[in-house]
């Protein structure tokens, strides 16, 4: 994790926000100018439809009203917790009342460019050239057909900027963890070299004796045959020379009964799921690490696309990265954890397919 990351999440934010807030107030805007035009078409259309005069502006403000509202609703749930029941009301709702506004619109487009031509034709003056009736209808249903386009589209912004939000979250996290000086996992370390057999070490060192006494009988010329006036010190290993049997490997049989019994598999799991539960790591980094451990299969861009919220691969990579970090330096190895080499070149496949 370094600076350069860290701002381009911090830009990437920023433009994503940029972005909603524009949409919205287009969107706003939009709907404004849909008000607008389709209040006095759909007053005229109630008056058609007898409803009094003095009364016939409340039908336009209940579909412009009811409109506004359903917009307003599907932008805020779209990134709440929400049953999809209610969601779909909101969003059928939205169709219906702006299919009502296209319907209306047409209608009366239609009507008025019939009669306007109608009025021509017998001589009269309008004081425009005005449309044949079906471009006409195909014009007036063009705002409330970007309601609703808009509304969807601000949806979708809101959807993604809460990916980069959590994103941006999660790096942020992560370079306070450097800057504090926590040791942060690296992949591409060495792999541990097992211990030396702690029963190797008190045995005694046969063979710099035999190698020394091998090369003195293969030189014949370092030979002294003058007689020996000393007589010759017992080797300090004499009682272990003489002790060795023949066939001897040179390491004594392992007393398994005072060999302490390894902890089985299932053991060390339950052990690692009560660090997970007990340590200080985020929800989304335990979450990341349960579902990791229970199926190693799964890929990290499966594990982003499916977490809550959605996040982008390296955001689960690191999540991981994170919880493998604290569990080893909790003593933890493998079993019941999983090599992270192992999963590195994978890992940068499929980051490589992210754009």
């Amino acid at each position: 994790m370094n600076d350069f990351s860290l701002r381009a999440a911090r830009i990437q934010l920023g433009a994503l926000l940029a972005a909603l807030v524009l949409a919205i107030l287009i969107a706003l805007g939009i709907t404004t100018g849909a008000f607008v035009l389709s209040f006095a078409v759909q007053r005229d259309l109630a008056i058609q439809a007898t409803i009094p005069e003095h009364l016939a502006w409340i039908f336009p403000v209940i579909v412009d009203g009811a409109i506004l509202g359903s917009t307003i609703a599907i932008v805020l749930i779209s990134k709440l917790k929400v049953s999809g029941w209610d969601k779909g009301f909101y969003i059928a709702l939205a169709v219906f009342v702006v299919l009502i506004s296209i319907l209306g619109n047409a209608y009366h487009a239609f009507n008025g460019a019939g009669e306007a031509r109608a009025t021509l034709a017998s001589g009269g003056v309008v004081g425009y050239v005005p449309l044949e009736p079906a471009v006409a209808a195909l014009i007036a249903i063009v705002p409330p057909l970007l309601v609703l386009a808009f509304t969807h589209g601000c949806g979708v912004l809101i959807k993604a900027t809460g990916v980069a939000y959590a994103d941006y979250r999660t790096q942020i996290d992560e370079h306070a963890m450097v800057v504090a000086g926590t040791p942060v996992a690296e992949t591409n370390q060495e792999p541990d070299t097992a211990p030396e057999n702690d029963f190797a070490v008190d045995l005694p060192q046969f063979s710099n004796d035999i190698a020394a006494e091998s090369a003195t009988a293969q030189n014949p010329m370092d030979i002294d045959h003058s007689p020996a006036l000393y007589a010759p010190e017992p080797s300090p290993h004499a009682e272990y020379e003489d002790a060795i049997p023949v066939g001897f490997e040179g390491e004594p049989e392992l007393d398994t009964d005072t060999v302490p019994p390894v902890a089985s598999e299932v053991d060390l799991f339950a052990e690692l799921e009560q660090f997970i539960a007990q340590s200080d790591l985020p929800g989304s980094v335990k979450e990341t690490a349960r579902r990791k451990l229970k199926d190693p299969s799964l890929t990290w861009e499966a594990i982003a696309q499916s977490s809550n919220p959605p996040v982008v691969t390296s955001t689960a990579w690191r999540r991981y990265e994170r919880f493998d970090t604290a569990a080893r330096a909790a003593g933890f190895t493998n079993p019941p954890l999983f090599d992270m080499r192992s999963a590195e070149t994978f890992h940068d496949e499929e980051l490589a397919s992210v754009s």
